[in-house]
């Protein structure tokens, strides 16, 4: 039987959801991706063969050129930063 390893609940749904890639400070965020999500604390769980699949995807883009369907520009700040700007 299946066990939320960060709640303990045991029951689960089966849904979509975003997942965020990230290595070398390079991202893929792919929407729509198929996992188990705990009904109680909403911790989700995905196929290694799912995450596979995005990381293959990660290395078509990132590695050898493969464009993407859309791109995204994210701003980048440094808490230290915004923390001392703010007192």
């Amino acid at each position: 039987m299946k066990v939320c390893h960060f709640c303990g609940n045991k029951n689960f749904k089966n849904t979509k959801a975003q997942y965020t890639y990230k290595h070398n400070e390079n991202f893929l965020i792919v929407n729509d991706v198929p996992c188990e999500q705990c009904e109680y604390c909403g911790e989700q769980y995905f196929k290694g063969s799912v995450l596979k699949q995005i990381e293959n995807e990660f290395n078509s883009i990132h590695s050898y050129g493969k464009k993407a369907k859309k791109e995204l520009v994210v701003p980048l700040e440094q808490y230290c930063e915004i923390q001392s700007s703010n007192n």
